[in-house]
């Protein structure tokens, strides 16, 4: 009987700190493992998907829901095709700011690695202006690449139209225009830390 109160107490004790332990933590006391220890905790899938793909897949699939419910849902109420892509650009730069970025930074692991897949990764109260007005270009850059295509496809007939607008490829145009222009931001970022590098040298 003495036994099996010990042993609750032990078990009272144990909890108490635990609880302790969680309402008390912080950065300072909080422990640190490896990267190995944490990977015996984490559920294994055999499907192995690339982080890149994820980032990549990710950009196709909201461009493409934008496309369904702004072009799609609203070419009916909006005659002209300039005015819908416009419309459909700032929908898109809030889209990029509220849902797309976020997801990146909830998937990042370890953190800030999914910063490289958004032209501004800092959340702040101008990242929403910012994600709209790049928004708007590159959805600007689509729209051309549609009049082009149509263009070309028709010998210059405004009257006829042989590829248009849908959720699958216009995702594909707007994904392939972000990597463009994510890939010119990095290779600016890097000629602007080469040229630092440089100055400091010299100096």
């Amino acid at each position: 009987m003495k036994k099996e109160k010990v042993k609750g107490d032990d078990i009272y004790r144990i909890k108490t700190e635990a609880v302790d332990d969680l309402v008390n933590a912080n950065k300072e006391n909080t422990p640190t493992y490896s990267e190995e220890e944490l990977k015996k905790y984490k559920s294994k899938s055999k499907l192995k998907i690339s982080p890149t793909f994820k980032a990549v897949f990710i950009k196709f699939w909201f461009s493409g829901v934008v496309c369904y419910f702004f072009i799609w849902g609203l070419g009916m109420h909006i005659p002209s095709n300039l005015d819908l892509f416009v419309v459909t650009g700032v929908g898109m730069g809030f889209v990029k700011d509220i849902l797309e970025n976020n997801l990146y930074r909830f998937l990042a692991n370890p953190e800030g690695s999914n910063d490289k897949w958004m032209m501004f990764p800092k959340k702040c109260y101008k990242s929403l202006i910012l994600n709209v007005l790049y928004a708007l270009l590159v959805t600007g850059c689509v729209y051309l690449t549609y009049q082009g295509i149509n263009f070309v496809g028709t010998s210059g007939r405004s009257d006829r139209v042989v590829f248009g607008v849908e959720p699958i490829f216009f995702g594909i145009f707007y994904m392939a225009f972000e990597m463009l222009f994510l890939w010119m931001k990095q290779m600016a970022m890097r000629i602007i830390a080469d040229a630092k590098k440089k100055v400091e040298g010299g100096v």
